[in-house]
């Protein structure tokens, strides 16, 4: 067998085995509630929090210390994960990269879309990896993860440059994704803007949310208002958190956020957030709230609803 079919048809393969266990798995498109048993599986609580007011298409609410959902809406539907696919993203890159590793930016840089938000990542800049994930964490750029990915698809297959890594990187993510127990979701790319082929259910990006904040890098620059940074290249820029949850002069601040990681599409708004509520420590995610404002004041609801069912108000 030629190297050139290896690499070409062999990746292909894998692809189509992860998509056929995605589809056999979720029973097509629809998203469907993960069963006991299941790898990631998390179990609902019988006494679930209450929440009213609420205008997310889809939310949950996943208590760490019982290791269940406190509550969970729209677990039958798919979703849009928008920029909360930098979660994953970051996770899988993770395993391949090494955070001190420097970074040089190819042509993927010509797949960042028009209208994103940006770490304003130029192709001769160097950043190490845990730059480039601060840079997917606070201004959510849709650059850093197109980087990242590159940089991670040529450890899977050094022959490869730029955009064509990044293909290679996502057939990897898939897969990676099948491993933590996610059977509703299929991702095209690495930023999460892009359109139907692109999407998820709420239990499996309840399970990316975890691990995500698992996480000592995702969970620190997911808290960080703002950074004032020095690439490895000696270039400097200030970033600023996408999340007004955790700004201080916004008036979404709320000191229960630890950390989060927003998402957005044309009419459609999206935040997860690991949040400390009466004591304890809830993800918190919200997906599908009309506009940028409202995902906030949905998940600032969902954490008073918490409190209230803890018997604290809105401690």
């Amino acid at each position: 067998m030629s190297d050139r079919f290896h690499r070409g048809v062999v990746p292909f393969l894998s692809l189509l085995l992860t998509l056929c266990v995605l589809l056999s798995a979720c029973g097509g498109r629809s998203a469907v509630r993960h069963a006991e048993g299941d790898v990631g599986y998390i179990p609902t609580s019988a006494s679930p929090v209450s929440v009213e007011g609420v205008e997310a298409d889809a939310f949950f609410i996943y208590d760490y210390a019982a290791e269940e959902y406190a509550a969970l809406r729209g677990a039958d539907r798919l979703i849009s994960p928008a920029s909360v696919t930098k979660l994953l993203t970051a996770l899988y890159a993770l395993t391949l990269l090494s955070p001190d590793e420097v970074i040089s930016p190819g042509d993927e840089l010509e797949l960042v879309q028009d209208g994103s938000s940006v770490a304003y990542i130029k192709a001769h800049h160097e950043l190490t990896v845990e730059m480039l994930v601060q840079g997917m964490m606070i201004p959510s750029g849709n650059d850093a993860a197109y980087v990242l990915a590159a940089a991670a698809g040529k450890k899977l297959d050094p022959s490869l440059e730029g955009k064509q890594a990044v293909e290679r990187f996502m057939e990897g993510m898939n897969e990676y994704a099948v491993l933590l127990g996610l059977c509703s979701s299929n991702f095209t790319v690495p930023d999460g803007l892009a359109g139907d082929e692109h999407y998820s259910g709420v239990e499996d990006m309840a399970i990316v949310a975890k691990h995500a904040f698992e996480n000592e890098l995702l969970c620190t620059f997911g808290g960080m208002e703002r950074a004032d940074v020095i690439y490895a290249s000696g270039h400097t820029n200030t970033w600023v958190n996408t999340n007004l949850l955790i700004d201080p002069d916004s008036e979404f601040y709320d000191p229960r956020v630890i950390c989060g990681k927003t998402g957005s599409l044309d009419g459609y708004y999206n935040v997860v957030i690991l949040a400390e509520v009466a004591g304890k420590r809830y993800v918190v995610g919200v997906f599908g709230s009309p506009d940028k404002d409202a995902r906030f004041e949905d998940a600032i609801r969902i954490m008073d609803a918490i409190a209230e069912k803890n018997g604290s108000g809105n401690a």
